[in-house]
Formats: C-alpha cells, structure tokens, sequence
C-alpha cells in the first residue's frame, strides 16, 4: 500500500523515482559480512508529484519490480534482462521466492560471483536495507534517504536519514554509494527498535475529541475506520506496521481535584488484574486540547479505600468522588507520511457504574510520539492533529453519525453525569 499524500504536497509536472536497494544486513548492523553478497536495486512503480516523505511502507504488492540492476565489485551497476513478470522483491519473511529464482538466474547470466556459491549462501543476508526516493529535475535532482527501520510480516517501514542534490544524470551506482555514505545519520535512531520515537512534550497528553450524538457500535466503527486508513482513504496516513490496532478495558475510580486552584483536575484509579491500580493524575481547570498527565503504576489501596490514600498521599489537595466507570477503547495507531507524528484514532464506550447505565461514546485523535527523522519539527504536531481530526470527522459524517467535534472530556462527562443525578 502506497499512502496517498495530501493533495497540497503533490505537483503536476515531476517525478519520484523510488528504488528499494536489497543487500547484506551487514550494510546495517555490525555482524560479519557474507562474501561475494550482492547488492540489488529494485526499481518500484515511481509517483507522480514531488510529495516528500518522511517514512514509507511497503507491504509485499508494493515491492513489485519494474526492473533490477546489480552492482558489480568496482560498484557500478549492471542491469539484468528485468523480471518476465510482476514478480515482489520482498515477502513476509524474506526474499519473495520468485524472486529469489529470478535473481539466481539475473547473477549468473551477469558473471556476478554470487552465482558461484554454494545454494543461496550469498542471499541468505539479503535485506531491505534502504529506499531511495529521487525527484527528478532537468538538470539537478535529490534524493531521500530512508533506511529500513521496522520489519514485520505485513510490510517494511522505513525512516527518512538524509537528503542530498545531485545531477540528473548521476550513475546509479555512484547515487547508490553516496546513498551508503550518509545512511548512517540518525543510525541508532532507526536500526534500535526502543529508540525510534520521541516524546516532543513529557507529560503532555494532547487530543481532539469527537463526541457521538447518535448511538453506535464502537467495535464496527473501528473496523471501518481501521479499513479506511488500510485502503489509503486518509491522506498522508498509515498504520504503524505491527502495532496497527490495539484494544482496552479499565474499570476506573474517579475523583476531581477541587483544590488548590494551581493543582484542580482529575484522578483516575485504573484497576489491574493483580488487584493493584494504576493512578492516572490529569491536571488541568478546563478541557483543552493540551493537559498534564502523569501516571503512578502498580500501586496497592488497600480495601479499595481510594479516600485514605489521597489524604496520605497527597495532603495538600482537596477532592470530590465522581461515579466509577467501566471503559473499553479500540485505538487504531497510525503516523503521518510527511511529519513523522504518531497519532492514535481511538474510539471508547463508557458506561457508568452508578446504576444509571449512563454511556458516552467517544472518538478521541491523539498525538503519540514522532519518528525520529531528518527533518523532524514538533511545531507541525496541531497542525497534523487537527488535519486527522477533520479526515476522522468526514469519515463519520459520510457513515451518517451525528458526532460533535471539540475537547470535551471524561472529566466534564462525569461532572454532568452528577449534576443530572442530584436534579
């Protein structure tokens, strides 16, 4: 799947050659060469328009190749009579095995000394190391730089390292070469799974929240959404390749935190199946796009008895009881093509368990982190928030869900769930 760029970033007249360079694993991480491993550019379907990319997902469909060329040992690159047909470079697990038998044949007809070792010793090693986006110019052109930074069976994300200008007319093998040579800028911060985002603000939660007017299966509603972002219906969006959809249930304790002024907000005791909690601390006077949220976890409240251990734990604050409630959230997690943000499209069911039955159903789009990038900029994170927001509210208008768009919180919910019960 080819994300769809958003229709401002595209122009008419230019060109991306895109080529998914397959070559020793060692290219990326310090294990002991193969000998004689080749490296092959897989020439992809290109893209009309000059739109950049700060990360690109490829699943098995879009490895297919146009055509292939192999580098020789003095690096210059020879070109094979291309696949008879659409063959994939890549599968879920490895080298897509057409394509390993194309190959086999395409280096020996080639002389490469690949073709001489023993059964596939020289593609064993073979990875998708890297993606070169090239804009084409009548006389200058750049290149984007991507190195693999995520593999999974349903698909390969890369990571935008560098950029760099260079002739139009540039042989590939020396564009190749240049292309390793600065692949190694922001190494760790793509190659290292735990190390590949960033938090621009700690302790920040920031979120749009879509309040459903109408009722509505939750469940169904993720699948739809979850399908649109799949089929490219949300421009500029994919999934986070093996962490695409994720699902939740908390029971939870509510208090509001009425006092001091500087502190008011509202804290949450999330039960675990072990019996502790979870303390979730929100901090803020009124719903607003950004809050401070911070978390204590795995903490013991013996007998349940919330009150005694806010009047130990935290003296200095006055608070009031809010009813429990039971919440189930799917989050479909998704990041932006362009910006390199991570944002969460998560649709929750909250039921009250104060006897009322009283349910609010929500569409929340968060900002979750950012791939760490050449070219990351944390000033674009409300931008991009509210271009989703506006994507997920379309995709609820055109299924016919009433649904208002704003900041209304859990928080505020609970307020109103109380002031009705008092009436």
């Amino acid at each position: 799947m080819t994300a769809q760029l958003p229709a401002d970033d595209q122009g008419s007249a230019t060109t991306v050659s895109r080529r998914l360079v397959l070559a020793d694993i060692a290219h990326q991480y310090t294990v002991a060469p193969v000998e004689n491993a080749p490296v092959c550019i897989v020439e992809l379907t290109p893209e009309q328009g000059d739109g950049v990319r700060v990360v690109e997902y490829l699943r098995q469909e879009d490895t297919v190749a146009r055509s292939v060329a192999v580098l020789d040992a003095a690096g210059r690159a020879q070109a094979p009579e291309p696949p008879a047909g659409p063959t994939a470079a890549w599968g879920r697990t490895g080298l897509d095995e057409g394509f390993a038998d194309y190959l086999r044949t395409a280096l020996a007809a080639l002389g490469h000394p690949a073709a001489a070792a023993l059964k596939d010793a020289a593609l064993a090693p073979l990875a998708p190391v890297m993606l070169l986006r090239t804009h084409e110019g009548p006389e200058q052109s750049r290149t984007e730089v991507l190195m693999c930074t995520r593999v999974r069976a349903v698909g390969v994300l890369f990571t935008r390292v560098a950029r760099f200008d260079h002739r139009a007319d540039v042989e590939l093998g020396t564009l190749v070469a240049t292309a390793f040579e600065r692949r190694t800028e922001l190494e760790n911060f793509v190659r290292v799974e735990d190390k590949t985002q960033l938090l621009y603000e700690k302790d920040i939660e920031i979120e749009e929240k879509i309040t459903l007017l109408d009722e509505a299966n939750i469940w169904s509603l993720t699948q739809g959404m979850w399908a649109a972002v799949e089929a490219g219906e949300l421009p500029g969006f994919i999934p986070d390749p093996g962490y695409e959809l994720t699902r939740w249930h908390f029971v939870q304790h509510n208090f509001e935190v009425t006092a001091p002024a500087d502190r008011v907000g509202h804290f949450a005791f999330q039960e675990y199946p072990d019996g502790r909690y979870r303390l979730k601390m929100k901090k803020f006077a009124k719903d607003s796009l950004r809050r401070v949220e911070t978390f204590r976890n795995g903490i013991e409240v013996p007998e349940s008895d919330f009150e005694g251990y806010l009047a130990r734990e935290f003296p200095d604050l006055s608070f009031r009881r809010l009813p429990s409630l039971r919440r189930t959230k799917f989050d479909i997690n998704i990041q932006s093509v362009t910006t390199g943000h991570g944002f969460g499209i998560e649709t929750d069911e909250v039921t009250l368990s104060d006897g009322t039955g009283r349910v609010m159903r929500q569409v929340e789009t968060e900002y979750l982190d950012t791939r760490h990038h050449d070219g990351m900029d944390g000033s674009t994170i409300d931008a991009e928030l509210g271009r989703l927001t506006t994507l997920v509210e379309a995709h609820l208008a055109g299924l016919g869900i009433s649904a208002k768009r704003g900041l209304y919180s859990k928080l505020s919910f609970l307020r109103d769930s109380a002031r009705t019960a008092d009436s």
